[in-house]
């Protein structure tokens, strides 16, 4: 969810709901908020898996959050600071529409990579693999499709 919500934002910001669908756009703040949920529960199975302790948890998830919260403030006052006299001249707009389209498309690919990978789970704490298990999740699935063959084949003999 977290890609998509990337390309919708990209959308937006094309001005994609009147100009495409001929529609107004959902209230921002709505969904600012909304996708910003979407992206805080994004990170808190990020920090499931990472190694604490019992001892100060709740002090290490708030560290967590905090640090998260000052990281994207620290980044969001730069680009604005380096955007704002940008902003005026004319290269901006090209720099902005290209921008967009490629956050359409890098969500979107992030998207098909994130679906591509969970269909290949069975147990939903194996999502994530490394690539040398993706290879070797396909390997098992081919050889489950062989197995599968070689057992209707031979039932088909049998019969």
């Amino acid at each position: 969810m977290i890609a998509l919500s990337v390309s919708y934002i990209a959308f937006a910001n094309l001005g994609g709901f009147k100009k495409y669908l001929d529609i107004k756009p959902p209230n921002m703040l709505v969904m600012i908020t909304s996708l910003g949920l979407i992206h805080g529960l994004g990170l808190s199975t990020r920090l499931q898996q990472l190694p604490l302790t019992e001892d100060q948890l709740l002090m290490n998830i708030i560290s967590f959050n905090v640090g998260i919260e000052v990281g994207q403030i620290v980044a969001l006052a730069v680009m604005l600071l380096l955007l704002a006299g940008w902003r005026k001249a004319d290269s901006f707009k090209a720099f902005s529409l290209t921008s967009n389209y490629g956050l359409i498309f890098a969500g979107l690919f992030l998207f098909m990579m994130q679906m591509h990978a969970y269909s290949h789970v069975t147990d939903p704490d194996e999502f994530g693999f490394s690539a040398d298990n993706h290879i070797h999740e396909h390997i098992r699935m081919d050889e489950e499709r062989t197995a599968k063959i070689i057992k209707e084949t031979t039932h088909d003999t049998i019969d």
